[in-house]
């Protein structure tokens, strides 16, 4: 190891078994649930953060993109999310983890709501039942709530957030791929 502690590649593992050791948790003790609250709170943490990321990125891409079919080029390839995040905490910065089936997912929804091609309460609703599946995956005794920043914007703006998000309750069978 390192003189001054550990690389960043090192740190990304870490995150990934801190990740892994909380699904893999059996038992209900104090210990064991604060453990995977705290894992579950860096994933809420990295979830708004890579939503945010993919709204930024998707501004970009669709600039460059249009660019590029201006110039009867072909559009240039998508940026994609990365499953590790680097969050500042109160106690200092710390690496969280997702695993790629929710990453790609998250990153999806924050180019969809920039891009105009999802309202806010759908891509609220989408990116809530991933943290959902998150918190199922980690055995969380609470619900964590998903992208608390868009809905309080949408509330000032006079949406009534959600009233939106109930009406989207799903149809038979619905999944996180919908759009």
């Amino acid at each position: 190891m390192p003189i001054f502690g550990p690389n960043e590649q090192q740190l990304k593992e870490i995150a990934k078994k801190d990740y892994d050791k909380a699904v893999a948790l059996k038992g209900d003790s104090r210990k064991e649930d604060a453990y995977r609250m705290r894992i579950g709170l860096r994933a809420r943490g990295h979830i708004d953060k890579l939503f945010v990321e993919a709204a930024q990125k998707a501004e970009k891409f669709n600039d460059i993109a249009m660019i590029h079919i201006a110039q009867g080029k072909p559009a240039p390839e998508p940026p994609k999310p990365s499953n590790f995040m680097k969050l500042m905490t109160a106690s200092g910065e710390v690496w969280s983890y997702i695993p790629e089936e929710y990453s790609v997912l998250v990153f999806k929804y924050g180019m969809l709501y920039q891009s105009m091609n999802v309202s806010g309460p759908k891509a609220i609703f989408n990116v809530q039942r991933i943290i959902d599946s998150i918190s199922n995956e980690l055995k969380l005794p609470n619900q964590l709530m998903a992208l608390e920043f868009l809905r309080t914007q949408l509330a000032e703006e006079g949406m009534d957030v959600d009233a939106e998000i109930i009406a989207l309750e799903p149809d038979d069978g619905a999944d996180l791929e919908e759009v």
